[in-house]
């Protein structure tokens, strides 16, 4: 299995992705990586380390697409990227995935325009794991990828989602539930409305509304949301679980020896804690619905975030979610988006 990594567009530079490559290497015995970028910062990063040479590959390629780049220019002005020449890699079957931490608007678009979506599907979604207070996993569709959306595009997602766990996580039948403002049945935007009497007469094992404070209940296997209220959730999951660390680490800091002891005592459950809403932990986001693997790494991904990303786009790959999102799309009679 062979995965182009993106080295640019991270906040710690092409070192942290090489180190997370150079990590998935050691894990993964079949895995082999071909790194694109500037070949000197490639080089650089790869000095004095010790790793198997034949498994690794260097991607020659320009100016790298950056956060201030917009997405559609950038595709446009900067074809030779690392960004895109990973995309291409996937196109021509040369790679079965990549990975990436760079401009996800690019990174989007670049998915969308060289490899296409499957049939039937007309914008990817981004999906993403988090993991639930009792350790099972939850995947959010969509994450921020699509923020207008009709009702058709979020029964795709739901379809999607519920393909992902299926292939990944081995649930027979995920349970699908619907981003909302309450749990009641009639309440709701028109958005949801619409969308709700789809996934009722679906057929998938629809639970109904979810609200944003029981995102890591366990109640459900797939949520599904258009972009923008999926953004704003898991964005104020993610705010929320670093004050709450950064409140406890305060209150022991300051709160004398007792607190001090008391970190000493519960140091391994806080450290646990700390796991369970670390960006390193999950692995990427995935673009779903896209004709090949694109996971999108965080643009803060240290060398064990990078990692984890890569090891789990060989899983995508190795699983086939591709065909099998394609066969669980045609598969359903109702009109998507």
């Amino acid at each position: 299995m062979k995965i182009a990594l993106d080295c640019h567009g991270a906040d710690l530079g092409p070192q942290a992705a090489v180190l997370g490559a150079l990590k998935a290497l050691e894990s993964s015995p079949s895995l082999r990586l071909i790194l694109c970028g500037v070949p000197a910062d490639i080089q650089a990063a790869l000095a004095d380390k010790e790793y198997d040479k034949p498994r690794v590959e260097i991607c020659a390629c320009g100016e790298p697409v950056t956060n201030n780049d917009h997405p559609g220019m950038a595709i446009r002005r900067k074809k030779d990227a690392s960004m895109f020449r990973a995309l291409e890699l996937v196109k021509s079957g040369e790679a079965d995935a990549t990975v990436s931490a760079g401009n996800t608007g690019a990174l989007l678009a670049g998915a969308n325009i060289i490899l296409k979506c499957v049939p039937r599907v007309k914008r990817a979604t981004m999906a993403s794991v988090i993991t639930s207070l009792a350790g099972a996993p939850t995947l959010i569709a969509d994450m921020g990828a699509n923020v207008d959306c009709e009702p058709q595009r979020l029964m795709a997602f739901a379809i999607m989602g519920v393909v992902y766990m299926q292939k990944i996580f081995g649930e027979k039948s995920p349970r699908v539930a619907l981003l909302n403002n309450g749990s009641e049945r009639e309440k709701g935007n028109r958005l949801n409305l619409a969308t709700r009497d789809l996934l009722e007469a679906s057929g998938l094992n629809y639970v109904g509304y979810i609200e944003p404070t029981e995102l890591m209940s366990g109640k459900t296997d797939v949520i599904v949301t258009d972009g923008f209220a999926g953004n704003m959730a898991i964005k104020s999951y993610e705010g929320m679980a670093k004050a709450m660390m950064s409140v406890i680490k305060d209150g022991i800091m300051n709160g004398g020896i007792k607190s001090k002891v008391g970190y000493l005592l519960f140091k391994d459950v806080l450290r646990q804690v700390k796991h369970k809403f670390s960006a390193d932990e999950v692995g990427g986001a995935v673009f779903l619905g896209v004709d090949g693997i694109v996971v999108k790494t965080h643009g803060s991904s240290t060398a064990d975030s990078y990692c984890k990303s890569i090891l789990n786009a060989q899983k995508l790959a190795e699983q086939d979610v591709v065909k099998a999102i394609a066969d669980g799309i045609s598969g359903y009679d109702g009109e998507i988006g």
